[in-house]
């Protein structure tokens, strides 16, 4: 599984890094960055979250 953050339509809300409960995203320099991609769960929060669609789980 990858996650994909199109930094193009990404704000930089942090609503993705708020919604994830296995800390896989994270902030750095303004944006979201995939930190632990192996503790990701397909949960899929972050994806819905997202208000710009930005974040895809692939």
């Amino acid at each position: 599984m990858e996650i994909k953050i199109d930094y193009d339509k990404c704000t930089g809300c942090r609503k993705c890094v708020d919604a994830c409960n296995y800390s896989v995203l994270e902030f750095l320099d303004d944006v979201p960055v995939v930190a632990a991609p192996g503790k990701c769960a397909s949960c899929l929060k972050c994806v819905k979250v997202c208000p710009v669609d930005a974040i895809t789980v692939e």
